[in-house]
């Protein structure tokens, strides 16, 4: 159950660069790293890219890609977010660094992607751009705090899948996973109990040393989630690792 759960995780983080977390699973971009968002005069949405971004831009330029933005709430029984859809076309890039005109979408969408075409050639994993999906998102920025919320928890997702994985594989085929961090760019902490919760911002995790395991996570607004098998059993409160839920971007479960 645990490997078939996170086979499709593992194809993103396999072969990717060292980076942290956040860029390796769901490539998450800000002010910060010098990508901003900006609306024209119709409403559409430009993306730019400073200077200091140009690494960024160099994985997008002289391509055709898809550019996507959409709105995100939450479902009305509480289970997390979900994607209430989004519009996309597609934009042929420049070689130099240019803005990049998401186009004019809903007033209300809270993220977007620019996403390339799947290539067997390209280093790195893939995070398709919607179920089944031959694009890959290579850049992704939240247009709000909704849209930060539903990418953190996106990413945490699959963070505690990862780490599972990874301690479900025997030893002489990946690392435990008390060393994923040196694989994923994931923090990783060891927890004394699998009711334990890790410091913000780090992944924990525990094992009785057999086939008990658990990761766990705290989200942006404190919410704890976890993913735990033991006594046999598989629980977990994140819909999207028990194939719940009507997510259509970055719908990777």
């Amino acid at each position: 159950m645990l490997r078939a759960l996170g086979l499709t995780l593992l194809a993103l983080a396999v072969g990717a660069p060292a980076a942290s977390a956040a860029e390796r699973l769901v490539p998450v971009y800000d002010a910060a790293a010098g990508v901003t968002v900006a609306h024209g005069p119709r409403g559409e949405i430009l993306v730019r890219f400073a200077p200091r971004a140009a690494d960024i831009y160099r994985r997008i330029r002289a391509r055709t890609v898809v550019v996507s933005c959409g709105s995100v709430t939450g479902e009305p029984d509480g289970d997390g977010f979900f994607t209430t859809g989004h519009s996309a076309r597609t934009v042929k890039l420049t070689r130099r660094r240019a803005t990049v005109h998401m186009g004019v979408v809903d007033p209300d969408a809270q993220v977007c992607a620019i996403a390339v075409k799947r290539s067997t050639k390209s280093a790195g994993g893939c995070l398709p751009l919607e179920r089944d999906s031959k694009w890959c998102a290579r850049v992704v920025l939240a247009l709000d705090d909704v849209g930060r919320a539903y990418l953190d928890a996106r990413a945490r997702a699959m963070e505690l899948s990862l780490t599972v994985l990874y301690a479900a594989l025997p030893p002489d085929t990946l690392p435990p996973a008390g060393k994923a961090e040196l694989m994923l760019g994931i923090d990783v902490v060891e927890l004394a109990s699998p009711d334990d919760s890790p410091p913000a911002g780090k992944l924990g995790y525990w094992t009785d040393g057999d086939k008990a395991m658990a990761a766990v996570a705290l989200l942006r607004d404190g919410k704890r989630i976890f993913l735990r098998y033991q006594d046999e059993v598989y629980s977990t409160n994140v819909p999207e690792l028990m194939g719940w839920g009507g997510d259509d971007l970055f719908s990777v479960f």
